[in-house]
């Protein structure tokens, strides 16, 4: 069933009682906003929850002062993959280095933002909504630019984060994002009572006064609903089996290339895994953590490239903060500031971009940001989404070379 199709079903049915009052508004708009994007390309979005330890991610070896702050976290010899003399990739990383070895993957180090908050919550607010240290922000990045720059575009399912709860990154005014950790089975599940007339009546009638909370859940709702069918048929489509709550986050890449093969017009996904939060016992968990992450970000760039899509496609990858720089007394991390940000794909300009922070200068004994991470989402949108950056960045920061 198309978009057309469902909405005009969908007024139908809200005649007789049979799903939300308010679709009947939308299917009257359907016909007039039937617009697309100017191409096909594809962000998506993956976000390692807990603060990732980048210095032991991609490791300084070539700076003394790493060893020295970390007797027994220090990585060496075998457990290293060296890119040259200065840093390498940890080994656990072996797939993330055969990307990188062809050209796919662009390494920005020392990526974070001035006066950097340790708190996990506010720091992954910060990177959510782009917003400076000291300025709390309702709307997320992603949300913007969907507010800004996609409303005439007729795809509710525009953005869609492959989980049980949409990132912050998505809110926005107009409500697109959605999310789902089980695209084959997205979809309405009406409520008690909410197949009668009477119900929707109730559940629908305008207020005395106009109720922009309520306007907003509808809307909200109207988008998810409209774009369920869309989703669970792309799933179909490229035959995206879920895997339900089995604790393999990163499954979510598997599903993400199965909906682009299915043809999914979703212009940003987003994927979530966590466990980086390494305050004891950190090295086997976190060898675990990059192992599992790399495998399945090397299949998923094989199966891009396998289904034809890869060429649409750039991935980035982030964590709220990376770690202090010497280990503490639990051989594990505490809470740090600057981490190395990946982009990946075939457009992406590979390489080492930016410069590592020096371990001899550092601040409180963390390590100094050199890259602010606005500058990654402003290169993407400008570069990749094609819209002006200080539009959804409420100001222009430095373009980096990082896309072909």
């Amino acid at each position: 069933m198309n978009r057309r199709t469902f909405f005009k079903q969908a007024a139908v049915y809200s005649a007789a009682g049979a799903a939300p009052a308010f679709l009947t508004g939308a299917a009257a708009r359907a016909g007039a906003t039937l617009a697309s994007f100017e191409d096909d390309r594809i962000l998506v979005v993956v976000q390692l929850g807990g603060g990732n330890d980048g210095l032991n991610t991609i490791i300084p070896h070539g700076q003394d002062a790493y060893y020295r702050s970390r007797p027994t976290l220090g990585l060496r010899g075998s457990q290293l993959l060296p890119i040259d003399d200065h840093v390498a990739f940890n080994r656990q990383l072996a797939g993330l280095r055969r990307l990188y070895d062809t050209g796919r993957v662009a390494v920005v180090q020392g990526v974070g933002y001035p006066n950097p908050d340790r708190s996990h919550f506010r720091s992954m607010e910060i990177w959510h909504t782009a917003s400076d240290a000291d300025t709390y922000l309702g709307r997320g990045w992603i949300g913007r630019y969907f507010d800004s720059h996609c409303g005439g575009s007729a795809r509710p399912q525009v953005g869609l984060a492959l989980n049980n709860e949409r990132p912050q990154a998505f809110e926005g005014r107009k409500g697109y994002g959605i999310a789902t950790d089980q695209p084959d089975r997205f979809g309405w599940t009406a409520g008690r009572g909410a197949d009668t007339p009477a119900a929707f009546a109730e559940l629908n009638a305008p207020g005395p006064t106009p109720n922009r909370t309520l306007d907003f859940l509808r809307q909200t709702t109207q988008h998810a609903i409209a774009a369920s069918a869309e989703v669970r048929q792309a799933a179909e489509r490229g035959n995206v089996a879920s895997p339900g709550r089995r604790g393999r986050d990163m499954d979510q890449l598997g599903m993400v290339a199965g909906l682009i093969r299915g043809g999914l017009q979703t212009r940003v996904y987003y994927a979530a895994t966590g466990g980086f939060d390494t305050h004891a016992g950190q090295a086997a968990q976190h060898d675990r953590l990059l192992a599992r992450f790399s495998e399945a970000l090397e299949g998923f760039q094989e199966q891009l490239a396998k289904d034809g899509t890869a060429h649409r496609v750039v991935t980035l990858v982030f964590s709220e903060f990376g770690r202090r720089v010497r280990e503490n007394g639990s051989a594990g991390t505490d809470h740090g500031t600057a981490a190395p940000v990946f982009l990946v794909g075939e457009p992406v300009r590979g390489g080492l971009h930016g410069t590592y922070p020096d371990l001899e200068d550092l601040d409180q004994g963390d390590l100094k940001f050199g890259t602010d991470f606005r500058a990654v989402y402003g290169t993407l949108l400008e570069k990749w989404l094609g819209v002006p950056p200080e539009s959804v960045l409420g100001r222009r920061f430095e373009t980096l070379d990082l896309l072909c």
